[in-house]
């Protein structure tokens, strides 16, 4: 018995000797304390928490070498692997985790909508229920800082560049023709119904090496992920009609919507300052499908238009009119999948097809060109640890442009294809050096197979936190772009067109207001330049330069006052080209020195109404005339737009929608178009280029029919 006991007490005692001491303090960077942190040795029991002044202490059995892991909410998880012994007196720092909420963004210059990002600065309705957009995205955006008002136009003129120099991508695919055609003085619209999307991302410059083939401006819209209930919307406007219906079906859900326009009884009603001997109608659908996998989500986004428009314009060189007769076609095709292997790494992988077609008539002229285009994306990004991740990809797009003439009996004047490779290879990594501070570096390798030219060009934002709500940016990038499809037809010797982008931004978000100031300078050289005509091969070129500087102020206010939000943005531009056939520096007729935009929506609860009012204003535009000396030397008249509109609520499910632009009638000009030879006094005669309706008015009555007996859009506002 007392042999027992001896053995006993032995191993007891060797038990108490073999547990050892591991403590320690732990601090963030800056050395203060932190409370409550989680210490233990992995694969045990043995562990504790730290205390008010961040220190820990606790007893373990085990041997060896062992893994020390000490983790805490916002930090990243550190881990100390060493012999046990070692584990004592440890100074432990924790990194803050970039991914937190407040850590820094990394934006460069992009405006968010439909989404809960931090950067987000309009909401879904706001696509829809901003005064004078009409339910159009690419006017709504055009109440953000960076755009110019060219209103006659419909497109996004971003920073002094034209509208080819802003790309359109849907769930980062490119779209090939994003615009319905337009005619003199009327504007193009997006082709795109609003409430497909979850989320719209409209970057003003500095945008990262995934987009190339862009000089100025990108617009990525992201499909919605799914749909949560099943219902069917009706629409009945003053321009025609539509109807669209959503459907749930286990992992898989879809969104279709249909439409037909007809602005015959408009016209018919308020006529405008063109014949139109047959007003614009047309059919259009667009769909969206998702299907959910267990480690991923697949989406595709088809759409489909047809329209036709006819009319006669006044011709300033001639007693008789032009008369023009336009059929557009459009397909569009964008399928993209995302899977995610774990939480460090994912793969992205996309491709879109459009084939856009126009048959013009024009007198006795015949003019047919089409577009098709293909764009195929992938791109694998993996975080190695909280504080940097890196994304590898690659993309090819192929384009092909005819273009044919012909005159009287189709006597074929001119026909020909533009048929082109682009090929790019890009990375992306961002490193968190604390969640406060941030660098984001990109590299973008690009060959043009008409030009048999290869471009490197870098892209790079550091961000800086300053505290919860502020935040400051420096972007720099350098982007190409091909010259316009016109410019192609049998020249050869052309380049792609180049810019260099510089941002400071300035941002501060709160609950309740956002503020964004950034300057910027883009500098463009080998622009397209020719002498007198485009169709001369010898006179195209690559000798074109030029640049753009400004400022942008952009504010929001949500419900400062009780159901109203309003939002003010101003841009402030200098811009100069000597490009196309410019003879000196000018500033391109497109470019406004200043616009200013006023939004704002108010919520009457005792009618059940949300009204809208947008107040637009831009200073003239220059213009050539050559009745003076000089090139550009004029100026048109500063621009004014005062748009309402008056949504009504009047069951859950039923919506009365009206809208007016340019409710007070102001007549807005666009400067002078003169004819090619002078007259009796020697003199060039000119004329106003005015919008082709001064006011336009929209009514349209939204019912939605569901088993949600509440859903409807104003839920949303």
């Amino acid at each position: 018995m007392k042999t027992i006991y001896l053995l006993l007490c032995l191993l007891l005692c060797q038990s108490v000797s073999s547990q050892t001491r591991i403590n320690g303090l732990i601090t963030d960077p800056s050395g203060l304390s932190i409370i409550g942190a989680n210490v233990f040795i992995e694969g045990s029991y043995d562990g504790s928490i730290t205390d008010v002044e961040g220190r820990f202490s606790f007893e373990t059995s085990t041997i060896g070498k062992q893994t020390l892991c000490i983790s805490y909410l916002g930090y990243e998880t550190k881990n100390i692997s060493d012999e046990v012994d070692n584990l004592t007196n440890l100074q432990i720092k924790l990194r803050p985790s970039a991914k937190v909420m407040d850590a820094v963004q990394i934006s460069g210059s992009t405006f968010k909508a439909g989404d809960n990002s931090s950067l987000a600065v309009l909401k879904p309705m706001d696509i829809v229920t901003t005064a004078g957009s009409m339910g159009d995205v690419i006017a709504s955006f055009q109440t953000l800082p960076g755009t110019q008002s060219n209103s006659e136009d419909g497109r996004l003129f971003v920073r002094g560049g034209d509208a080819d120099e802003t790309l359109i991508f849907i769930d980062g695919m490119r779209v090939f023709a994003p615009y319905t055609n337009s005619i003199g003085g009327s504007p193009s619209r997006g082709r795109f119904s609003p409430f497909l999307f979850k989320g719209m991302s409209f970057s003003t410059g500095g945008y990262d090496a995934s987009y190339g083939q862009a000089l100025s401006g990108v617009l990525d819209m992201q499909t919605a992920d799914e749909v949560n209930q099943t219902e069917t919307n009706v629409n009945l406007m003053t321009v025609g009609l539509g109807i669209g219906h959503k459907q749930a079906f286990g992992k898989s859900s879809i969104t279709a919507n249909l439409s037909y326009i007809d602005l015959g009884p408009y016209t018919w009603i308020a006529p405008n300052r063109i014949n139109q001997t047959r007003p614009y109608h047309g059919f259009s659908g667009e769909a969206v499908f998702t299907h959910k996998t267990n480690k991923g989500l697949f989406k595709s986004y088809l759409s489909a238009e047809k329209g036709r428009i006819a009319f006669e314009q006044r011709d300033i060189n001639s007693e008789v009119p032009n008369a023009l007769d336009l059929l557009n076609t459009n397909a569009y095709l964008s399928s993209s999948y995302n899977h995610y292997f774990n939480d460090k790494t994912s793969l992205f992988a996309g491709i879109s097809i459009g084939q856009n077609g126009e048959e013009i008539q024009l007198d006795s002229a015949q003019i047919a060109q089409g577009l098709d285009g293909l764009h195929a994306k992938i791109k694998a990004t993996h975080f190695f640890n909280d504080h940097f991740k890196i994304g590898l990809g690659a993309e090819h797009i192929f384009l092909s442009n005819d273009l044919s003439k012909a005159i009287g009996n189709n006597e074929l004047v001119f026909n020909g294809t533009a048929n082109r490779n682009i090929s790019a290879l890009f990375a992306e990594s961002a490193y968190f050096f604390i969640a406060n501070l941030a660098l984001k570096l990109g590299l973008r390798t690009e060959y043009h197979s008409l030009f048999g030219s290869m471009s490197i060009k870098p892209r790079m934002t550091l961000a800086q936190k300053i505290n919860k709500k502020q935040q400051i940016s420096f972007s720099f990038g350098q982007y190409t772009q091909e010259v316009g499809e016109e410019y192609l037809f049998g020249t050869e010797e052309l380049t792609n067109q180049r810019a260099n982008h510089f941002l400071l931004n300035y941002q501060y978000n709160s609950k309740k207001h956002i503020v964004r100031l950034e300057g910027f300078y883009k500098k463009y050289n080998f622009l397209i330049s020719f002498k007198q005509s485009a169709l001369a091969s010898e006179n195209v070129g690559n000798k074109g330069f030029g640049d753009a500087y400004g400022m942008d102020v952009f504010y929001r206010a949500n419900r400062v006052i009780k159901n109203t939000d309003c939002w003010i943005s101003y841009s402030w531009l200098q811009s100069e080209r000597k490009y196309k056939d410019y003879p000196s520096l000018a500033t391109p007729n497109y470019a406004t020195t200043h616009n200013l935009s006023l939004v704002a929506k108010t919520w009457i609860q005792a009618l059940s109404s949300q009204l809208s009012v947008t107040y637009s204003v831009a200073s003239g535009r220059p213009y050539e005339n050559p009745n003076k000396p000089g090139f550009m030397n004029d100026l048109s008249k500063p621009y004014q737009n005062l748009s309402l509109s008056w949504a009504y609520l009047i069951t859950p499910q039923k919506i009365l929608f009206v809208s007016v632009s340019n409710a007070t009638g102001v007549k807005n000009e666009f400067g002078y178009r003169y004819a090619n030879v002078v007259n009796g006094e020697g003199i060039y005669p000119g004329e106003i280029i005015r919008p082709n309706e001064d006011r336009f008015f929209f009514a349209g009555f939204f019912m939605t029919i569901g088993r949600n007996k509440k859903s409807n859009q104003l839920q949303n506002l």
